[in-house]
C-alpha cells in the first residue's frame, strides 16, 4: 500500500486549480503582539511590543496587509530567525562544513559515515567544493574564509580572494545574502524611503546594527520572490520554497503557521 503523506499544520487541506480557488481575504490584518506570540513565543512581549510598529510600517509598505499574507510571513519569519536579527555564522568544524556546503546537490548528498559525498555517476564523490577536503585547515573554524570561498563568483560576489562572500553574508530577519541582493535592497529602499538613503553595499552591517533594516530586508526579500500571489493561494509547501528554496523545515513552519491563523480566525 502506498504511503500517505500528511499535510503540515496550516496547510490548506486540499488543492484546487487556481481558476477555481476562492478569492484571498482582502480585508486588511495588523500585527499584534499576540500574533507575533503565536509565530515565535520564545521571546518577551516587551520586545514584541517594541517591533510591532515596524512591522506594521514595512507590511503597509510592501502590500503585506492581509490575513493570509501576514500569517504566512509571519510563519516563515518565526521559523528562519525567531523574528530576531540574525547573522550568519560560518564558524563549523571540517565534517560540519563539508555537509552544509561541500556535495552537489546539497546536504542529503552528504554521507556523514565516510566524512565525504556521495558517489556521482561517473563512480567519484560529487564534491562541489574540494578546497573543503584538500585545504580543510584553512576553512574550518574560519568564517572569513570559508564565507569568501563558498560564496565566491556567485550571487553578483567577486571572486574568493575579493571577501565578498563574507562581507555580504546573510543578514536580517531573513538571510539576505551576496552582493546583487544587497545592491538590489539598497535600490528598493532608497526608492520606498527617500528621506532615509541608505547604502547597504557600502555599510551591510546595518543589517544587524539597526533592527528596522534587518526587518525591512525580510519583506523585501518577500517582496522580490513575489511570495504574495503564493500566500494568497495559502499554499505553505511552495510559500515555504520560494524562501528557502527547499523544504527544509516545513512542518515547523506549518505548525507557526496553524497558530496564526487561530488567532487571526482564518
Amino acid at each position: 500500500m502506498a504511503r500517505l503523506r500528511r499535510s503540515p499544520p496550516g496547510a490548506p487541506r486540499s488543492r484546487v486549480p487556481r481558476s477555481q480557488q476562492p478569492l484571498p481575504q482582502s480585508g486588511p490584518a495588523a500585527v499584534t503582539v499576540a500574533l507575533l506570540r503565536a509565530a515565535d513565543p520564545s521571546n518577551p512581549d516587551a520586545y514584541y511590543a517594541g517591533i510591532v510598529d515596524a512591522l506594521n510600517d514595512y507590511a503597509r509598505r510592501y502590500a503585506v496587509g492581509t490575513p493570509l499574507r501576514l500569517a504566512h510571513f509571519l510563519a516563515q519569519i518565526g521559523h528562519e530567525s525567531g523574528l530576531r536579527a540574525a547573522e550568519e555564522n560560518g564558524n563549523y568544524s571540517a565534517p560540519r562544513m563539508r555537509e552544509i556546503f561541500g556535495c552537489r546537490g546539497g546536504r542529503a548528498q552528504y554521507d556523514r559515515a565516510g566524512d565525504d559525498c556521495r558517489l556521482g555517476s561517473d563512480g567519484q564523490p560529487a564534491r562541489l567544493r574540494p578546497k573543503l577536503w584538500l585545504e580543510a585547515d584553512n576553512y574550518a573554524g574560519n568564517p572569513e574564509r570559508l564565507l569568501s570561498y563558498v560564496y565566491a563568483n556567485r550571487l553578483g560576489n567577486g571572486d574568493e580572494a575579493s571577501g565578498d562572500g563574507y562581507r555580504y553574508r546573510g543578514r536580517g530577519l531573513i538571510q539576505l545574502t551576496g552582493k546583487s541582493n544587497y545592491a538590489a535592497f539598497t535600490e528598493v529602499h532608497n526608492a520606498r524611503s527617500p528621506a532615509d538613503v541608505r547604502d547597504f553595499l557600502a555599510e551591510p552591517e546595518l543589517l544587524m546594527s539597526e533592527l528596522k533594516y534587518a526587518i525591512e530586508s525580510a519583506f523585501y526579500y518577500w517582496d522580490a520572490r513575489t511570495v504574495n500571489a503564493l500566500a494568497d493561494q495559502d499554499d505553505l509547501e511552495q510559500v515555504t520554497r520560494a524562501i528557502n528554496g527547499g523544504l527544509n523545515g516545513l512542518e515547523d513552519r506549518g505548525e507557526r503557521l496553524a497558530r496564526i491563523k487561530k488567532v487571526l480566525g482564518i
